[in-house]
């Protein structure tokens, strides 16, 4: 199978470069002859994909991050049309990222080459993504989203937690990101449209779409959430008061946070949403990325990608 892998050398604060030529020879080892590609500034992955595919590869395999993941299978999709460019190509990933939270999802052992084990045995198999159209700097943009996306205090953490990751992988930099953003971010006031029904009005200081079940570094708050069943999880915090918001994030990695009376849950296909005026920006969050504000619409796409792992 004609291979290519893709390295984040930057993802886990560099340590993804410094440790490849160590863990290559693993690479070698479970996947056989395969093209590699090193990615050297930001956006540069899908790139490299896209290039790939139309040129005849059939399996794409990211290292990196869930940020790392988002990037690289925007390059399985036309950016016009939104449609594939290989149909029949499968995409894997190797984890060496701050969150990792797909990985949660997946069960994946945490030694790589357990994971390189896997992604050489398996089958592939059908998942969804989630479409998401926003707000970019210049004008609507769209991305497709593997893992969990949304907007409010999710974007703002992302937008935070560069300046915690020398607090390592794993929870530690999303929780002091989440502390404090919660102590300056306050509900917005907002419109929302599930499906086709009617436009509600929320005040949400965040909203999450479930396509795996975690997020910001092992928050559970899906824990119902399905890659294959053509639905998005919605979960809306609505806690106004920052502490009690802080409360109900260190409960979501117990999954726990669905407890609280200020935690909203649904179920779509198609999610809307609009701010009300005079609101500040609220940035979205999509799969650890934050690439611009709202109005957006994010629409789950049944079947869009083939998983080898």
């Amino acid at each position: 199978m004609r291979t290519l892998v893709v390295v984040n050398p930057a993802s886990a604060r560099g340590r993804t470069g410094r440790r490849w030529p160590q863990v290559e020879p693993l690479f070698r080892k479970h996947l056989g002859d395969f093209q590699v590609a090193m990615t050297e500034r930001s956006g540069q992955a899908h790139e490299l994909v896209r290039a790939a595919l139309l040129g005849g590869t059939q399996r794409v395999v990211s290292v990196g991050g869930d940020g790392s993941n988002f990037e690289a299978i925007q390059g399985f999709f036309d950016p016009a049309s939104h449609t594939p460019i290989a149909p029949d190509a499968c995409f894997a990933f190797v984890t060496s990222g701050t969150g990792s939270d797909l990985a949660r999802t997946l069960q994946l052992p945490k030694a790589i080459d357990a994971q390189l084990a896997r992604i050489a045995a398996a089958e592939p198999r059908v998942i969804d993504l989630v479409s998401c159209s926003y707000a970019g700097d210049t004008g609507p943009e769209w991305r497709a989203a593997l893992n969990a996306v949304g907007f409010g205090q999710s974007g703002d953490l992302v937008r935070r937690v560069e300046n915690w990751k020398w607090l390592g992988s794993g929870g530690g930099p999303f929780v002091a990101a989440g502390i404090a953003g919660a102590m300056s971010v306050r509900p917005w006031q907002l419109d929302i449209r599930l499906d086709d029904g009617p436009w509600e009005v929320h005040a949400l200081r965040n909203l999450g779409l479930f396509n795996g079940r975690f997020q910001g570094g092992g928050m559970l708050w899906a824990p119902d959430a399905r890659l294959d069943d053509g639905l998005l999880e919605v979960v809306g915090l609505s806690e106004p008061n920052p502490l009690r918001a802080i409360a109900i994030g260190i409960a979501s990695y117990r999954g726990r946070a669905g407890r609280s009376n200020k935690v909203w849950t649904a179920r779509a296909r198609r999610v809307e949403v609009r701010p009300h005026h005079g609101h500040p920006p609220a940035w979205v969050e999509l799969d650890g990325e934050s690439p611009g504000q709202i109005p957006a619409t994010y629409e789950s796409m049944p079947g869009a990608l083939r998983l080898a792992m």
